[in-house]
């Protein structure tokens, strides 16, 4: 090829990817959110020292008949009732367990994914702990109903470190005839590493609580695939899930959006208690 047919070219193909570039990250921006500031709701999470619990997905045990029971589970987009969400949690002394048990008809799950970036496209629950009321540093995981997760850090606005993995995080989760139960535990410690206040009694951290509600698009129309902050830019083979969000605090904002101050309350920890379990 003659230098000068090279150079047109090249020059041609850096223009062709700087215009993909260019329109690819437009799609996936959109102008920051006013952040709002942290609600004052609350979930008080029981605390039982030594309290014996099996991470299997199933959150069957009588000691958590013995913590609070949350509902307050929202559509903020959307006028109408949401299904029921329960969210329970329980401090043994040592972790920090956690369940969500989910109503769902229609539970959208991939049976195999990519990575763990995958479960943009399914049913999902999800947890942001955040060390301040800005957001300036939070920590982020999501679990669909087979109990993988996808765990990330954060920082305000959307600035997500994917690579990030939370600290001795564990999760199972489990479907049944009303829907899916996710269940997971989190070392107190691990609290301590990411910088948090020491977990003892009395204390409390900013805490997001959220669900993914998608169900599966049955119309049989072609569907063209966008990118969006949603979905991280990425496609699914098939129709893409219709997606609604639900959200234990009302942000009230125009649109779906978890990842501002607004969303977020807070867990405050018990007093040590008993039951027989």
């Amino acid at each position: 090829m003659k230098p000068t047919k090279h150079l047109i070219c090249c020059s041609l193909a850096v223009v062709l990817f700087a215009f993909y570039f260019a329109a690819s990250a437009a799609e996936l921006t959109t102008p920051v959110p006013a952040p709002g500031k942290p609600s004052t709701q609350k979930y008080q999470v029981a605390w039982y020292p030594g309290a014996k619990l099996e991470l299997d997905g199933r959150a069957n045990e009588r000691i958590w008949y013995f913590a609070n029971a949350d509902k307050r589970f929202v559509f903020p987009w959307k006028e109408t009732t949401a299904p029921e969400t329960l969210f329970r949690a329980v401090c043994d002394g040592t972790n920090l367990w956690f369940t969500f048990r989910v109503t769902d008809s229609d539970v959208v799950a991939l049976e195999k994914l990519r990575d763990e970036e995958d479960e943009v496209f399914e049913d999902r629950v999800e947890v942001y702990l955040s060390r301040d009321e800005a957001m300036k540093d939070y920590f982020c995981f999501e679990v669909d109903s087979h109990g993988r997760v996808f765990d990330y850090r954060a920082s305000f606005y959307r600035k997500l470190d994917t690579k990030w993995t939370f600290p001795g995080l564990e999760a199972r989760g489990a479907t049944n005839n009303d829907g899916y139960v996710v269940e997971g535990k989190i070392p107190l410690k691990s609290f301590a590493d990411l910088g948090f206040p020491p977990i003892e009694p009395g204390s409390r951290i900013l805490c997001g609580l959220y669900r993914a509600e998608f169900s599966h698009d049955r119309t049989g129309k072609k569907v063209e695939q966008t990118a969006s902050l949603h979905n991280l830019g990425r496609k699914v083979e098939g129709p893409p899930p219709i997606e609604e969000w639900i959200s234990w605090v009302d942000p009230k904002v125009k649109e779906p959006d978890f990842h501002i101050p607004a969303t977020l309350g807070w867990l405050e920890f018990g007093k040590p208690a008993t039951a027989s379990h």
